[in-house]
């Protein structure tokens, strides 16, 4: 499943995406609006920081019982803040790997006359609780190549419908989003450019909602991202007896840990912080093995000589940097050609991952310094009978393959990096399996020979066209060193 923005495609299955909500007024129900656009920006940097993948912006509060502003005054809003997002977003970095950055924007509202006015390049999502009346918002986003969300509810927006009586909830929600994606497909958009919300509180009592979160399976179908709006909601205080919505981010990061066992990809809060804090201890248990490629190239893409002597070429910066991506793994495995090229012993200050190394016929010098050096378990991967030397290790008598289902069956290992070399690399991106790349370009290094080592193992030997990803960050160094990273996509055909 793909959600495909002007600048990106996102993949899932990967880590729910958070949003931020950030109110540009002064009545939204949870009381954390303003009309100030300088701690509006401050706040959506904040979230950043605290980990949303997406701020979303309105300038209209939700609520039935306030009238609505005019067209003028809610473009005037936005514009405050659209004005300085890129500057603040640029500037603010992602609190870990797995999220979004530069984070995106989406804009909620839905009038088209206040759409027509505010899309422009800046902006990556169209979050429309108008329910899609009409083709109107539809047209414009497949103009600007912006996704548009889909909210379930019946009606017109600011008025209040709680006296909506429901025979068949679910059935009459799949009725919906059939009629309203083809309306959307219709005006030009892609299925990859739709996202869908159940929109709960809108038109929905509180059995209702308890029945959306249950039955969230019914929708999904579809193939389209499925946003969950569970912040601070009614059925929260309902439950609890909460009539003040500030005291309900407990009880939001309940409906979190539900949506998050239902499927759901996208989830709308205010505590940031709370709900990324509960995905990163909900993530290891979702039994998904995430695969992390780290390697350093020359300037004309060779990861060494064609001896395979030792890749140490770059500075001081990227070994710092390939530390940092080192504690992120539970595992970290190397082939048996880099391990005796590079001297590795693949230690983690304060961590004791799996230290993994493959090799076809398991001839080990048992005298290298990985033997000997403390850092956590060392498990040897070898698929042929020959007779392996007594090592102080685990060994494994398996391919790739069947090394990595042992990986993904096991509880404590949920990310898995790969040092190299080229040809174990290459097996990986086969088996399309490598969900993120992170490179070290060095452009103060020449290697040369044809027969020199490239990042898939072979020079002038392609891998299928089928395999995608795309750039996420680039920085560079002040030894003219590139840092990139690249995150696993899916293109249509």
């Amino acid at each position: 499943m793909i959600l495909e923005t002007p600048t990106r495609k996102i993949s899932f299955p990967r880590r729910p995406l958070l949003m931020g909500i950030v109110n540009i007024n002064d009545d939204s129900f949870s009381g954390d609006g303003s009309l100030d656009p300088k701690k509006a920006l401050e706040q959506a940097r904040q979230q950043i920081k605290e980990g949303a993948d997406i701020i979303d912006i309105g300038a209209e509060s939700a609520r039935t019982n306030r009238e609505a502003i005019s067209v003028e005054e809610e473009v005037r809003r936005l514009r405050s803040f659209l004005d300085n997002w890129v500057r603040v977003r640029d500037e603010t970095k992602a609190i870990d790997c797995e999220q979004i950055s530069p984070s995106l924007l989406s804009v909620n509202t839905w009038r088209p006359e206040v759409v027509e006015q505010i899309l422009g390049p800046e902006i990556d999502l169209l979050n429309d609780m108008s329910a899609l009346p009409d083709d109107r918002n539809a047209r414009l986003c497949a103009q600007h190549r912006v996704p548009l969300l889909i909210m379930h509810s019946v009606g017109q927006p600011k008025v209040s419908h709680t006296h909506k009586r429901w025979r068949d909830l679910m059935g009459s929600m799949v009725q919906f989003f059939e009629e309203k994606i083809a309306t959307a497909k219709s005006a030009g958009l892609k299925s990859t450019q739709i996202v869908i919300d159940p929109g709960l509180d809108f038109a929905k009592q509180k059995d209702d909602n308890l029945l959306v979160l249950r039955e969230l399976k019914k929708i999904k179908s579809f193939g389209c991202p499925v946003l969950l709006p569970i912040s601070r909601k009614t059925i929260i205080g309902d439950v609890l007896d909460l009539p003040d919505p500030c005291e309900r981010d407990p009880g939001t990061v309940a409906l979190l840990t539900q949506g998050i066992l239902k499927g759901a990809h996208i989830f709308r809060v205010h505590n940031v912080r709370a709900c990324w804090e509960t995905l990163k201890v909900i993530s290891p248990f979702q039994g998904r093995l995430r695969i992390i490629l780290n390697l350093a190239i020359s300037a004309d893409g060779k990861i060494s000589t064609t001896g395979n002597s030792p890749a140490h070429f770059t500075s001081k910066a990227d070994l710092e940097r390939l530390l940092e991506i080192r504690k992120q793994a539970d595992a970290i495995l190397i082939g048996r050609a880099t391990l005796e090229a590079d001297q590795m012993t693949m230690t983690v200050e304060g961590k004791a991952p799996w230290r993994c190394v493959i090799s076809k016929e398991g001839k080990f010098d048992q005298s290298h310094p990985f033997f000997h050096t403390d850092g956590g378990p060392r498990h040897l991967i070898v698929s042929s009978t020959t007779e392996t030397p007594e090592l102080p290790a685990i060994i494994h008598r398996t391919d790739l393959s069947g090394f990595l289902r042992k990986l993904k069956n096991n509880p404590d290992i949920n990310t898995l990096l790969c040092e190299g070399g080229g040809s174990l690399a290459r097996k990986l991106f086969e088996l399309n399996l490598i969900d993120e790349i992170n490179l070290t370009w060095a452009p103060h290094t020449l290697f040369g020979g044809k027969d020199a080592p490239t990042i898939t193992g072979l020079c002038g030997d392609f891998l299928p066209s089928s395999r995608h990803y795309e750039l996420a960050r680039m920085t560079s160094h002040q030894n003219d060193e590139v840092f990139l990273t690249y995150y696993k996509s899916q293109l249509e055909s």
